[in-house]
């Protein structure tokens, strides 16, 4: 049997500490035995510490520490010599961590309450540890605490071994399906792989919003960028430049333009050509092959929207109304996610549907979040049950219209995901001291299940001039991300890079196209992988990185200046091979 010691901590500032034991596979805590007003519960267990000078290593999911920051790499934190340190990560997008013991290691997966824990890494005096911290707002845990524990050998006790140790295990208790197993009834997955993401910005409102609590009258005026007649005019350049291959996604087509009066999204902006011209623009996308789908947001309400209920948003323990941020609609205010679906999805689905979208619907920050709690005793939810209902929303999006997208790489509806815009928002998040070494693990465990794309840096990588940001979203396996007016805010934080694509003149929209091609082409040698797991990352030399996949396949990326030799193949420098 193994020993861990459970410190709970009480909202009157004592601690108690008891000591129980469990076997190598499970550790079960009941809740239901636990003292009242307990504030926080620690879980030490003895295999999760070592000393420095140690081999081995902790994993560390999301260095991400603050809500601002936003979902980052993954980590790794080696047992080696330093001063004392402690770093707390309460953002764990996948609810699993791990330490390594060199040939030796062990996966834990917080299988309960794992939407409530933040993750405790830090060395104190030589000694290294790292624990689960659950924090219990009311008092108590609305569900046990279970964490299974995995042990892992030789090949397998890597990173990548770890990452593939914990896609088998949502794969076996059927969290997810592969996309291979998943096109067979859902095909819009299997063609969105087969090309470009290419988002549209049309149409917003100025970010920062002047105005908060917006009405008719005091509404800003909604600035124009592309209409759907322009829009017409994208999909014949592709079409002209022999991209035969792509998905659209129209950010802004709804009433106001983009983050306008949700929860509306209709009428069909008419400054952009209203319903008709949506439609002369799905039916051109049609007849080109071209996927073409909407951007619309179920979590956010603003006072402007018509169908605004004060009544349908989410509560805070206090009993206020839940602010999110101040986008073009003003001051938005969450929506309670079963409130979201049973009275605005249906009704928006089956309107978008008969509109004659089909494609990866895009569902504005339902998966970059953590599910909160929803406190309004009319729809009172736990987290998990609210990360449920965004998981019922997404599946219907899949199902309407034939995929389902979102922004961030949280896998609490994993199941109902297929496309993730940036798996990494923060990519040049600085590293906690306590850390070391970034790795690609939530791409590492999810390609070949999702479609993404690696990171915010890797956004218009076709006509950006430095080449390895093209690069890292191979090395990442990431899908390539188009985006004409990527930059909106006002205030000029462009989280998505400052390399942007534009269509202000016809030859603006013949360049951008010429580059989309050119990445379009690089991308036809890779894309089958897109279906295959990825099994192995591993750094060959500074600067040189190989990724095997699942069907035997290696691509090897060099971002070196010079050429490198690999296993009788050459990569050119700032380039790839697949062998």
């Amino acid at each position: 049997m193994n020993k861990a010691s459970l410190k709970f901590k009480f909202k009157d500032g004592h601690s108690e500490i008891r000591n129980v034991e469990y076997n190598h596979k499970l550790l079960i805590f009941k809740t239901s035995v636990a003292y009242s007003e307990v504030e926080e519960l620690e879980i030490y267990c003895d295999a999760f510490s070592a000393f420095a000078s140690d081999e081995g290593f902790f994993l560390i999911p999301n260095i991400q520490q603050t809500l601002e920051e936003n979902s980052s790499h993954a980590a790794l934190s080696y047992f080696k010599e330093r001063h004392d340190a402690e770093s707390v990560f309460p953002y764990n997008v996948m609810p699993f961590y791990a330490v390594n013991h060199g040939e030796r290691a062990i996966l834990a997966v917080v299988c309960s309450m794992d939407l409530g824990y933040s993750l405790v890494c830090g060395v104190e005096n030589g000694k290294y540890y790292l624990y689960p911290r659950f924090r219990f707002d009311d008092g108590c845990a609305y569900e046990d605490i279970e964490i299974r524990f995995f042990q892992l050998e030789g090949g397998d006790a890597s990173y990548s071994g770890i990452a593939r140790r914990y896609r088998k295990y949502q794969l076996e208790r059927g969290a997810c399906q592969p996309i291979k197993q998943r096109i067979k009834e859902y095909p819009v997955i299997g063609e969105a792989a087969l090309g470009h993401e290419v988002r549209v910005r049309m149409g917003w409102k100025p970010v920062p919003p002047p105005v908060l609590e917006q009405t008719n009258e005091s509404e800003p005026p909604m600035h124009t960028a592309i209409d759907f007649n322009r829009l017409c005019d994208i999909l014949d350049e592709f079409h002209q430049q022999g991209i035969d291959k792509a998905e659209f996604c129209l950010v802004g087509w709804n009433k106001s333009g983009h983050d306008g009066r949700f929860p509306d999204i209709f009428p069909v902006e008419p400054e952009l050509g209203g319903e008709s011209g949506l439609k002369k623009l799905i039916s051109k996308a049609r007849e080109y092959g071209y996927l073409i789908c909407g951007h619309t947001n179920l979590m956010d309400s603003y006072t402007i929207a018509k169908r605004w209920k004060e009544e349908y948003l989410m509560r805070d323990h206090d009993g206020s109304l839940h602010k999110g941020g101040c986008w073009g609609g003003g001051q938005s205010y969450f929506l309670c996610p079963q409130m979201a679906h049973e009275y605005y999805a249906k009704e928006d689905f089956d309107a978008m549907a008969k509109l004659g979208f089909r494609g990866i619907h895009y569902l504005d920050v339902m998966s970059i979040l953590k599910p909160e709690a929803c406190y309004d005793k009319n729809h009172q939810l736990t987290p998990k049950e609210a990360g449920r209902w965004r998981g019922k929303t997404l599946a219907l999006a899949r199902d309407k219209i034939g995929a389902s997208g979102s922004e961030g790489s949280w896998d609490f509806c994993i199941g109902s995901l297929d496309y993730v815009l940036y798996a990494v928002f923060s990519p040049h998040l600085e590293l906690p001291e306590i850390c070391d070494k970034t790795i690609p693990l939530w791409h590492l465990v999810y390609h070949g299940i999702v479609l993404y794309n690696a990171s915010c840096e890797t956004v218009n990588t076709a006509v950006h001039p430095d080449r390895k940001f093209w690069l890292k979203n191979i090395e990442y396996g990431g899908r390539p991300l188009a985006y004409f007016y990527a930059k909106f805010l006002s205030s000029g934080r462009n989280w998505m890079g400052e390399i942007d694509c534009g269509c202000a003149t016809d030859e603006e929209l013949r360049n951008c196209v010429k580059y989309i091609k050119r990445e379009y082409n690089e991308y036809k040698t890779l894309r089958e992988l897109q279906f295959e797991f990825m099994d192995n990352h591993n750094e060959l030399a500074p600067g040189v990185y190989c990724i095997d996949y699942s069907n035997g396949k290696s691509v090897i990326v060099n971002y070196n200046d010079n050429p490198y030799e690999y296993a009788g193949h050459k990569v050119e420098s700032n380039d790839f091979k697949v062998i």
